[in-house]
């Protein structure tokens, strides 16, 4: 999870660096909010929250063909901490990367959502409290989704919702969810003073074929093999561009789970090779050298350990010329089964 925290900061700096001209701006706000089990067997332990949060948003205005738009969004990177008071889990601190935009066009309103990590003071792995049904492991992954009203340049108020959980890489993981309001002032730069005029398209490929290799870690569920093992994954694709800041198309996967070699070991004859064949259809985002990838398809050669047939990936990457690198995690029936990193290769069809 650490390697993960590095790759994300890592992703965002790389990012910043290739602006020509970059805004910067941040936010500081006061929240307050409600914490609730994400099993509502358990609402006795709901509590209120209040806390903090820092948000440091960039965004980029050279002259390539998606930073020229008026509403390309902003990215950030957000600290947050919530005092919870009756959590059995202690407080959370937050780390996530951030994209905002203009939300349907309203001058005043903005739509955001982040993805990173999470770490609660008080977690079941550390104490050994019987009573953390909800949170096992130090660090977590945390969501959040949120719409910010702007009246003045300068002070907004936001209405957020957050989950964090481990994807069942710890038990326990019943995860917790928090409704959450915000009311902060903004400092430096939020908007460009004029933009850019008479820039076209960037040259991109109307279609591209894709390979990318991906080790990844997989927390075994078995309680006959507990602990780390890995994941190897060769990914080919084929996608076409729309424009150029969009791109859909599919994918196969071939998998190798050494984690799989202990089942073969222990039920010899049920499961011959350890090796996975999947496909996904799946779209691509693009804000600068920052892509977004999400997609889900079927499992056509898999273990019997594995009971979900589809799987669903989500990756964030930085493109470097044909290159690109990045980490994204992939799920059945959006339980997470491993975190992979991706080094890949693009080969443009102009």
């Amino acid at each position: 999870m650490k390697h993960l925290m590095i790759i994300v900061l890592a992703l965002f700096t790389a990012t910043i660096g290739q602006s020509q001209e970059t805004l910067h701006s941040w936010d500081v706000s006061l929240n307050v909010g409600y914490m609730m089990p994400n099993n509502s067997t358990y609402k006795d332990f709901a509590s209120s929250t209040f806390g903090v949060d820092a948000i440091w948003w960039f965004r980029g205005i050279d002259t390539s063909f998606w930073r020229s738009k008026k509403h390309y969004p902003f990215f950030g990177l957000k600290l947050s901490y919530a005092h919870i008071p009756n959590s059995v889990a202690g407080d959370r601190l937050g780390l996530t990367g951030q994209v905002r935009q203009q939300l349907f066009g309203l001058e005043h309103w903005e739509w955001s959502a982040g993805v990173g990590l999470s770490a609660y003071t008080k977690p079941r792995s550390l104490t050994g409290d019987t009573n953390n049904i909800f949170i096992g492991s130090l660090i977590n992954c945390l969501i959040d989704l949120g719409i910010t009203y702007r009246p003045t340049e300068r002070f907004f108020l936001s209405a957020r919702v957050l989950h964090t959980s481990n994807g069942m890489l710890m038990w326990p993981n019943m995860g917790l969810n928090y409704f959450q309001v915000d009311m902060g002032y903004t400092f430096g730069q939020r908007q460009p003073g004029s933009f850019p005029t008479n820039v076209g398209e960037s040259k991109v490929p109307k279609k591209e074929f894709g390979i990318a290799i991906s080790p990844g870690i997989v927390m075994s569920r078995d309680r006959d093999f507990e602990g780390y093992y890995f994941c190897y994954d060769l990914n080919l694709y084929y996608q076409k561009y729309v424009s150029p800041t969009f791109a859909f198309g599919g994918a196969v996967d071939l998998w190798y789970n050494t984690n799989d070699t202990k089942h073969l070991e222990r039920e010899e004859g049920v499961y011959k090779i350890p090796l996975y064949v999947s496909a996904m259809a799946f779209a691509e985002f693009f804000w600068g050298p920052v892509s977004l990838k999400a997609g889900i398809g079927p499992n056509i050669v898999v273990s019997p350990q594995v009971t979900i047939p589809y799987y669903e990936r989500l990756g964030v990457y930085y493109n470097f010329g044909n290159n690109y690198a990045g980490v994204a995690v992939n799920a059945h029936g959006g339980r997470v089964e491993f975190i992979e990193w991706t080094y890949g290769q693009r080969f443009p069809v102009w």
